[in-house]
């Protein structure tokens, strides 16, 4: 049986008391015992099921997020909670830029790299992955395989600088 790894993707999450607090804040005029009744977050409509649940519009449908989730917001903008203990086994804290430990020369550098890395990512699962690149000309094929391999190099510099810091 074939095994596979989640590809490194960063995301935005928020805990339950963070979606209530942001309620709060956004829509005071819905508060209803204490609790938002019903805001949006990240352009989705939030509402209350009860005080330890809420109601999240997913790609999948209509989920209860309650105390012990995550709220997490994916690379394209859609919303789903996640049970707290499988979101820690997920996903690692990215640091802080104030609990950064080097000069600010370096911190852009390791920046860049992790930036560079998201975007030879994506460019990569288009190449692999979409059948749209089948479609394009055989030229801009070949153009997005030099872009790829060009952010690759440029990639592998950026290590080597990182590994004299």
């Amino acid at each position: 049986m074939a095994k596979f790894t989640k590809k490194p993707v960063t995301v935005e999450a928020i805990t339950f008391q963070e979606l209530v607090d942001h309620g709060r804040r956004v829509a005071p005029e819905s508060i209803n015992g204490g609790m938002p009744w019903s805001f949006t977050y990240v352009g989705h409509h939030i509402s209350h099921e009860n005080d330890t649940c809420y109601l999240i519009p997913t790609l999948e449908g209509t989920m209860k997020m309650g105390p012990g989730d995550m709220l997490i917001t994916g690379v394209k903008g859609e919303i789903y909670p996640c049970k707290r203990d499988i979101f820690e086994a997920t996903y690692d804290a990215e640091p802080s830029p104030a609990a950064s430990t080097h000069p600010p020369h370096q911190q852009r550098v390791l920046d860049e790299k992790r930036e560079l890395d998201e975007r030879l990512s994506k460019l990569d699962a288009f190449i692999l992955d979409n059948p749209l690149f089948t479609k394009l000309p055989p030229d801009e094929q070949e153009r997005l395989a030099q872009q790829s391999k060009a952010m690759a190099v440029y990639s592998g510099i950026l290590d080597e600088r990182i590994a004299c810091f």
